[in-house]
């Protein structure tokens, strides 16, 4: 029985395909358009978020009572000791400077850097892979005299790979230092995060700054297979409560800035990636919600347009209703005919919808938008980045389907109850 009625849905769309043309529409273009926003504002987080990692060294940090590499080392190891070798997350040591002028010099020409970031590249490599470098690699320098620098930066300074360029900048003492470096690698980045960050063997920095002893300010943890989540950032501080005081996993970053170390005593806090960035979770959540408005205007688009437009069309088959009613068919019958009509639309308009949203952000992509100022943050080489997440597809199609057979049901249910007789006397 349900193939017959599947049949006979098939070979009425078909024969009233111009009836049906403007419904398919709707459905096709409403699904396309939501599945490409949805594509591509997932894509442009993504890739604002794949940008913090890269700045802040990782998914968290493990700040604490350590100043010097001396004192960071064995809290590194333990904390590497901790987390379960299958993650393969890269545990490193950094330091960042952002306070004081440093001056990048090339044949009489300058440029300001606004952060100078202390690395061994070694340690990170995996985190360096996902830069675009324009032209040359993250590779430690065996001279450890390497540095990697912004393309726009490298641009004013007209320089490129294998350059030698000269780092002024003030020292621990308060005197001006400089130090010789060569351009290892140029990576594509003219966001807030990267545009004046420069990337510097770690050896390097501590000679220019000419501390006494090697410095450290953050234990930086990255996991290359995926983010961790919360629940697995708490679990590893409970593993290295076995060992350290712990304040647990942070909020945002004010916790462990207002965190009096003299009062309370020495202790370790780990600081997540959404912690560091939580003005940008401002930003992410204003996108959400403009996502989320516009697929519900589509929605109520698609559920009202085509129960509507349904219910003309319904009226004009009252004589074909009747017919079936004569015939035998129970209102439930023609309810269920009717019902597979529209089932048959809808699914064949998602579906086409979400291969026509595939093709437009595969063209999107095609397009390079580094040009608009500011927008590189959301950016990946420069491109957009389109994110497919197939749960989130499936649910807006299954909300769609759900909403929009209920307002076609609910129209309908006076529609079928038509006899024979009032059919006839609807014709004439």
């Amino acid at each position: 029985m349900k193939s017959l009625y599947f049949n006979f849905a098939v070979k009425s769309l078909l024969n009233r395909a111009k009836q049906y043309r403007s419904l398919f529409s709707v459905s096709a273009v409403g699904v396309c358009i939501m599945i490409s926003v949805l594509m591509i504002t997932d894509g442009m987080l993504n890739s604002m978020t794949e940008k913090n990692r890269q700045y802040y060294g990782g998914d968290f940090m493990l700040l604490g009572p350590y100043e010097t590499y001396d004192e960071a080392l064995p809290v590194s190891e333990f904390l590497a000791s901790q987390i379960p070798p299958e993650k393969e997350a890269e545990v490193s040591m950094r330091y960042m400077k952002k306070s004081g002028r440093k001056v990048l010099y090339f044949e009489g020409v300058g440029a300001q850097i606004r952060s100078l970031q202390g690395v061994n590249f070694s340690a990170e490599k995996s985190l360096f892979g996902k830069f675009t470098f324009v032209s040359g690699n993250a590779e430690q320098r065996p001279s450890h005299d390497g540095i990697l620098l912004s393309s726009p930066v490298a641009k004013k300074l007209g320089v490129k790979e294998g350059d030698s360029i000269v780092l002024m900048l003030d020292s621990d003492s308060g005197y001006k230092n400089t130090v010789t470096l060569v351009v290892q690698g140029v990576f594509l980045d003219s966001s807030v995060f990267g545009m004046y960050t420069a990337y510097i063997d770690y050896d390097a920095m501590m000679k220019v700054y000419g501390f006494e002893r090697p410095i450290v300010d953050r234990i930086c943890v990255y996991y290359p297979k995926g983010a961790p989540s919360r629940k697995d950032m708490q679990a590893l501080s409970r593993r290295l409560s076995e060992k350290y005081r712990m304040l647990g996993v942070a909020e945002s970053k004010d916790e462990w800035q207002d965190y009096d170390g003299s009062v309370s005593g020495e202790a370790f806090m780990i600081i997540p990636l959404e912690a560091n960035i939580d003005e940008l979770q401002k930003v992410a959540s204003a996108l959400h919600a403009i996502v989320l408005l516009i697929v519900i205007m589509l929605v109520v688009i698609i559920s009202v347009g085509i129960s509507s437009t349904f219910r003309v069309i319904v009226m004009k088959r009252a004589v074909e209703s009747g017919t079936f009613r004569a015939l035998g068919m129970k209102p439930s019958g023609l309810m269920m005919l009717y019902f597979t009509e529209v089932l048959f639309l809808l699914i064949t308009g998602c579906v086409i919808g979400m291969l026509g949203a595939l093709l437009v952000t595969k063209i999107s992509s095609g397009y390079n938008l580094s040009f608009i100022s500011g927008f590189d943050a959301f950016l990946t080489g420069g491109h957009l980045a389109p994110l497919l997440n197939a749960g989130e597809a499936a649910a807006l199609m299954g909300i769609i389907l759900v909403t929009t057979l209920g307002a076609v049901l609910f129209t309908l249910r006076k529609l079928i109850h038509i006899s024979p007789v009032g059919a006839l006397a609807t014709v004439s």
